[in-house]
């Protein structure tokens, strides 16, 4: 009878907590749930105010550890400093009795410190999956705080086996730092039998959906600014902005100001079942961040035979080009401005030639 492996699993975030990369993570469990060859322990947060450990399948368990939580799309750096000493705390507990046989990291920061201190102890290896915001210089919002824990990613990164990345952009940054790495690319994936191409009902006016958090990274101010001005040359287009974040309150007030309330609509956080409806209900999915590794949101728009615009930043440049998509620089009004301009006539067109 084959041996079963023993993996802990370290992640601060995992649904309905967080985004991404609690998403990849459930779909992870969703393929090895009942696999008898593997036993898996997660320690991740709790929304709660109490310890959690709830049995995900005969053969994954979820420790869930309270850390304060206020937000569950946002993790404030409180939270994630008792991430950081609980899930340590609960490693060593869990390890001693399971002798694991090694330890997926889900991020760099913060559930890397905990790995890199089992290992120091214990000698348990560990292989870190880095997030795009894990990289010093990948998010200008993070500017300072890199500069403290720099050196803190830097050693957990060494001490790892190997570490695993989403696409070409995250490798080179990567490699700018320490080039002695060992990375290996594994590319996000899409659920095909929920995100298909489904039959759209067209509507007068051209509808966009941009899925992503509500942060200045992910440029939604720059939509917001291209809706205005479409405005002002008498083309009303609406934009759902699905998500939540720190920018939220920002964006609105940012969309009153350009006269545009009415055609922003603000959805919020929509469960991820009920996204291929949203996908259904719109015409384009427009992602104008600044950075990325690879949108889960832009691969299910995709899939589900949505037109996609986009910048050309990180694992976006691998999935879109001029062949697929329409891409633009980041930050450019104007180009967005153009490309909107164009698709609202041919969607015209369309609605001419139908009706």
């Amino acid at each position: 009878m084959p041996k079963v492996l023993k993996i802990l699993m370290l992640n601060n975030e995992f649904p309905p907590l967080g985004g991404g990369t609690g998403t990849v993570n459930l779909e992870l469990f969703n393929i090895f749930k009942n696999n008898k060859n593997l036993k898996i322990d997660l320690i991740t947060s709790s929304g709660n105010t109490k310890k959690e450990i709830l049995q995900f399948s005969e053969n994954i368990r979820i420790i869930k550890f309270p850390v304060g939580k206020k937000n569950i799309h946002h993790a404030s750096n409180i939270e994630l400093l008792r991430y950081v000493f609980k899930a340590s705390l609960g490693a060593f507990k869990y390890h001693k009795k399971e002798k694991y046989d090694f330890i997926f990291v889900w991020s760099s920061v913060p559930a890397g410190f905990p790995a890199l201190l089992l290992k120091f102890f214990t000698k348990t290896p560990y292989i870190v999956r880095v997030g795009g915001p894990d990289i010093p210089g990948f998010e200008n919002r993070y500017k300072f705080i890199y500069k403290i824990i720099s050196p803190i990613i830097k050693l957990i990164w060494k001490k790892a086996e190997f570490l695993t990345v989403k696409c070409k952009t995250e490798k080179e940054m990567i490699k700018a730092i320490n080039d002695k790495l060992i990375i290996k690319t594994i590319y996000n994936g899409v659920d095909d039998k929920n995100f298909t191409p489904q039959n759209k009902n067209i509507s007068e006016n051209l509808k966009l959906i941009c899925s992503a958090r509500l942060i200045k990274r992910k440029g939604q101010y720059t939509l917001i600014e291209a809706i205005s001005n479409l405005k002002k040359q008498g083309i009303t287009i609406f934009v759902d902005l699905v998500g939540n974040g720190d920018e939220k309150d920002a964006y609105i007030k940012f969309a009153n100001k350009k006269n545009v309330s009415k055609q922003i609509i603000f959805s919020g956080y929509v469960q991820r079942e009920e996204m291929p409806e949203k996908y259904k209900n719109a015409d384009i999915f427009v992602l104008p961040s600044f950075n990325e590794g690879m949108s889960n949101a832009l691969l299910e728009a995709m899939a589900c035979g949505l037109p996609v615009i986009v910048t050309n930043v990180g694992g976006t440049e691998e999935l879109v080009n001029k062949e697929n998509g329409f891409v633009f620089h980041a930050g450019n009004v104007d180009e967005l401005v153009k490309i909107l301009k164009h698709l609202h006539f041919q969607h015209e067109k369309q609605i001419r030639f139908l009706y």
